[in-house]
C-alpha cells in the first residue's frame, strides 16, 4: 500500500493562508514587496538623517526646546489651567518713566513732596518673613514715615520717579516660577521687604527654606517661590590661620581668607537649574 508522503508547511505558505482568510490573498505579494522596500528606505532615510544631525549637535537642545514648547502650548489650549482670582492693580501698572527708554540703575534719591509722610509700606508689623530684630514696624523705629517717603528718580527720566512695584500684577506675571537671590545682606534686607510687598497679592503666603535657602517665601496661588541664598563673595573662600605662614609681627593676626574668585562658591552653584531666574550683589565684603 503506498502512502501519501507528509506534506511539509513552509512559514510563507502560513502567512499567505492568513492573508488569505482576511481577503487579502490578491495583493499579499504585493504588499509584503512593498512593506519590505518601505522598510529599507526608512532605515536608510534615518541612517543618513542621523549622519547629518551628528554635524549639528549644538542644533540639538534648540529642537528639543522647540518641540517640547510646541507640546506644551498644544496641552494647555486643551487643557487650561485654573488661575486664581488677582488682587486689583494698585498703579494701573505704569511702567517706569512711562515708558520711556532710561538707565534705571542710575540716578538718585528726593523726598515725594506730593505724598510726603502718606507713602507707608504695602505690609505692616505682622508680615511673617520679618526678623524681629529688623522688623522697623514693630521696633517702631523713629521716623518711618519720613524714611518711606524718599522716591528714586532714574537717570534720563525726565525727573519721573521709580514707580512702586505693583504685587498683583509682578505674582501673576511670575506664576509658576522660582526666583533666587544670592548675595549678602543688602539683598537679604532687600528681600525681606520685598516678599512682605508680594504678599499683598496672595495672603496665604508661607515660609519657604529648602534648597540651602535662608529665607523665602512661597505663593501658593500662583506656583511662585522667591527665596534668598547668603553668599557674601559669590566665590568660594576658605579660612587659613596665621600659623600656616611666616609673617613676623603678626600683632593679633589669627589669620587669612583664600578667595578663588573664578571657582564659584557652593552656596549657589548648586542651585542654578532650580531657579527659572538669579539676582545677585556683592563687593561690600571685598
Amino acid at each position: 500500500m503506498s502512502q501519501n508522503p507528509a506534506k511539509t508547511t513552509s512559514s510563507k505558505d502560513v502567512q499567505r493562508a492568513e492573508i488569505k482568510d482576511l481577503g487579502l490573498a490578491d495583493h499579499s505579494s504585493h504588499s509584503l514587496r512593498t512593506f519590505a522596500t518601505t522598510a529599507r528606505r526608512q532605515r536608510h532615510d534615518i541612517a543618513r538623517v542621523f549622519h547629518s544631525t551628528t554635524k549639528l549637535i549644538p542644533s540639538i537642545p534648540v529642537l528639543l526646546t522647540l518641540a517640547i514648547f510646541i507640546l506644551f502650548s498644544t496641552f494647555s489650549l486643551l487643557f487650561p489651567a485654573s488661575r486664581s482670582p488677582v488682587p486689583p492693580p494698585l498703579n494701573n501698572t505704569r511702567l517706569p518713566c512711562r515708558g520711556a527708554t532710561a538707565d534705571l540703575i542710575h540716578g538718585f534719591w528726593i523726598r515725594d513732596s506730593e505724598q510726603g509722610n502718606h507713602r507707608p509700606p504695602l505690609y505692616d508689623a505682622s508680615c511673617p518673613f520679618h526678623r524681629n530684630a529688623w522688623n522697623c514696624l514693630r521696633n517702631a523705629r523713629d521716623n518711618m514715615e519720613a524714611i518711606n517717603s524718599w522716591v528714586w528718580i532714574p537717570q534720563g527720566c525726565d525727573g519721573l520717579p521709580l514707580s512702586r512695584i505693583d504685587p498683583a500684577v509682578f505674582v501673576s506675571a511670575m506664576r509658576g516660577r522660582r526666583i533666587g537671590f544670592v548675595g549678602d545682606s543688602l539683598n537679604e534686607n532687600f528681600i525681606v521687604a520685598f516678599l512682605c510687598t508680594l504678599r499683598y497679592a496672595d495672603p496665604g503666603a508661607r515660609k519657604w527654606k529648602r534648597k540651602g535657602a535662608w529665607r523665602g517665601g512661597y505663593f501658593p496661588k500662583f506656583d511662585l517661590t522667591v527665596a534668598y541664598h547668603r553668599s557674601v563673595l559669590l566665590a568660594k573662600y576658605t579660612w587659613q590661620p596665621v600659623e600656616q605662614f611666616d609673617i613676623p609681627n603678626k600683632n593679633r593676626l589669627k589669620g587669612f581668607y583664600k578667595v578663588d574668585v573664578d571657582i564659584p562658591s557652593d552656596d549657589w552653584a548648586n542651585i542654578t537649574k532650580f531657579y527659572d531666574v538669579l539676582v545677585f550683589n556683592t563687593g561690600h565684603w571685598y
